[in-house]
């Protein structure tokens, strides 16, 4: 089967993936860099509820939703575990938690604690007791060590103390504030590595954890190098994009993905199709200046939302799905407007018929859920990103 899918986010970068495991051709269609480059590089499910009640059975609290428009819905508590356990065990840079149910406690960038499902490998859950040492990179501006620790000391969700500390890594003599990345970036090198363990040397206790900035090395070994020569567990905190574990999964992702023969068009976009008695039958792709055609058997649509461009919102405040022009289902919150879908995941019209019997959704296009909110973004990318595939597969093998 010959599989289109459009975007290179968590959720289309997975969809292939699944597609190409089970023997089919799949090429990934993208106007640009997926979303992964702005995240946390960990998998949240659900992590608040409507109230600002953090949520530590995720998969119970999406089993007793009662909204029928929320993408969980459609996608089922079992779509979500498949999604979410198929790339926690083909990515080692993903933790899963040990129970696979219960959330962990993680600290943000301003010290408050947020649930998170399963973490980046680099990122250890807060637990009572624990010893932090929260350090500060005099060249990263946006970490603001002093309040981290003073928030966490106080927090409500969890009992642990900490201290801040302050290091200079003299990356560049003329930069005062540097860039995630470019700190990530000196400290894959050995002269980084040896300066910020001369700068830490000496300041640790033994039984506390090294709490730093997300910026440990865009190379996830780094981090394992850093943690055994220090001889103390270290913790990364997610912090302002670019995103260095946000960029971590992207690059494992797309290492795994060109290591599948899977072909990925960036700076290309899909600008009309062919149709014919609700099959799509073909798909015209820009790329550079020219215009191919390229036949289907199936299309995934994993294109984002307003983010990406896929939804966009007229003059007159008209929502358009811009690719196939699908109907959109309006929330009176225009961030959850998207395209409602069956358990399938293909798009349907307010009446609950499927438009097209072989596109299927994917990912942040899917509409009725506050996802940024709620903390259910990567649970809701790869749960309709499994079922997707799993549909594509099995209708295409029926069609």
């Amino acid at each position: 089967m010959k599989v289109i899918v459009i975007g290179s986010g968590l959720a289309g970068l997975s969809t292939a993936l699944m597609l190409t495991e089970a023997g089919h051709r799949v090429d990934i269609i993208s106007k640009g860099l997926g979303g992964l480059l702005l995240s946390t590089g960990s998998l949240d499910v659900y992590g608040w509820t409507p109230a600002g009640e953090p949520v530590m059975k995720p998969f119970e609290r999406i089993a007793t939703l009662d909204d029928p428009t929320h993408p969980y819905a459609a996608i089922g508590v079992e779509g979500v575990r498949r999604g979410i356990g198929w790339l926690t065990q083909r990515l080692a840079l993903i933790s899963a938690p040990q129970d696979q149910e219960t959330n962990s406690l993680i600290p943000t960038a301003v010290g408050a604690v947020r649930p998170v499902f399963a973490r980046h490998s680099t990122l250890l859950p807060l637990e009572d007791g624990q010893k932090l040492v929260v350090v500060a990179i005099k060249q990263f501006k946006d970490f603001p060590a002093q309040l981290i620790a003073d928030n966490l000391s106080r927090s409500p969700l969890v009992d642990v103390s900490a201290r801040a500390i302050s290091i200079d890594l003299d990356l560049r003599s003329h930069e005062a504030d540097s860039a995630a990345t470019n700190i990530a970036r000196f400290l894959d090198t050995d002269t980084g590595r040896a300066a910020i363990l001369t700068a830490l040397r000496g300041r640790i206790q033994p039984d506390e954890i090294v709490v730093l900035p997300a910026v440990l090395g865009l190379d996830p070994q780094t981090y394992h190098y850093l943690s055994q020569e220090l001889g103390v567990r270290i913790s990364e905190v997610p912090v302002t994009p670019p995103s260095v574990p946000g960029r971590r999964l992207n690059d494992a992702l797309v290492q795994a993905a060109k290591a599948s023969r899977i072909d990925i068009s960036t700076n290309a976009q899909v600008i009309g199709f062919d149709h014919s008695d609700g099959v799509v039958s073909a798909v015209h792709i820009q790329r550079a200046g020219r215009v191919t055609v390229s036949h289907v058997d199936a299309v995934i649509h994993a294109g984002g939302g307003f983010e990406s461009g896929s939804l966009t919102r007229d003059p007159d405040g008209t929502i358009t799905e811009r690719t196939f022009q699908l109907p959109v289902r309006e929330a009176e919150d225009i961030f959850s407007s998207g395209i409602a879908v069956d358990n399938k995941m293909h798009p349907v019209d307010g009446d609950g018929n499927v438009v097209y019997r072989n596109i299927y959704l994917a990912g942040s296009i899917l509409g009725g859920s506050h996802a940024p909110v709620e903390k259910s973004g990567e649970g809701i990318a790869l749960g309709s990103a499994w079922v997707a595939a799993q549909s594509a597969m099995s209708e295409g093998e029926n069609r």
